[in-house]
Formats: C-alpha cells, structure tokens, sequence
C-alpha cells in the first residue's frame, strides 16, 4: 500500500485507514508474525466482524485482479506506469499469470 499511496501513518480520511492498509501491507507479506501482530491490533481497535470483513474485501479484491489477469484485461496508461513499481515492491514480477495482461495502449 506504501507504494500506491504513500500513507505513511496517515488514515486517507478512512476510519482506520491507516490500519487497514496495514492489514493490506501483511496479507501481501505472507508472514504470520507480522500479520498476527495487525490482527492484534485490529481486533483491539475493531470488532472481529469488522476484521473479517476487512479480510474479506481483500480477498475478493484480489479474487478480481486474477479473474482479470486470466481474462487478459488490458492495463490503463496509469497502472502501466505505476506497475512496474508496484510489481517489484511486492515481488510479483515471477508471477506467471503477469505474461496473461496486455500492454495498455494509448
């Protein structure tokens, strides 16, 4: 999330924003420490439906950015610049799925 939009310690104007984008920041990681330590303090700050909910937004989030990576969705002019960024800071640049989106065109 840092690298989309740079919140730092910010909440964007989102009631938990910036812990909600924290959580987004550990699902990407893939480590338990780190994301045990958000669902800690998520649970403290929120109600676990909440949370669950939370999760469930990201989940399907990135259910569509498959669905539309398999379909062969064509990126617009602005995530062709930001991705790049986005890919390595993430570590998706090896996904095979990545060879399935097309350029954008202008």
């Amino acid at each position: 999330m840092g690298v989309v939009k740079e919140l730092g310690n910010d909440d964007g104007g989102v009631k938990h924003g910036a812990l909600l984008a924290r959580l987004c920041d550990a699902v990407a990681a893939k480590d338990r420490t780190v994301m045990a330590g958000v669902r800690a303090e998520m649970l403290a700050d929120m109600s676990a439906e909440q949370l669950v909910d939370a999760v469930g937004v990201s989940a399907m989030f990135h259910m569509m950015n498959r669905v539309a990576n398999a379909t062969g969705t064509p990126l617009d002019p602005i995530m062709s610049q930001a991705g790049p960024a986005i890919s390595e800071a993430i570590g998706a640049s090896g996904f095979h799925s990545r060879a399935d989106t097309p350029e954008a065109k202008p």
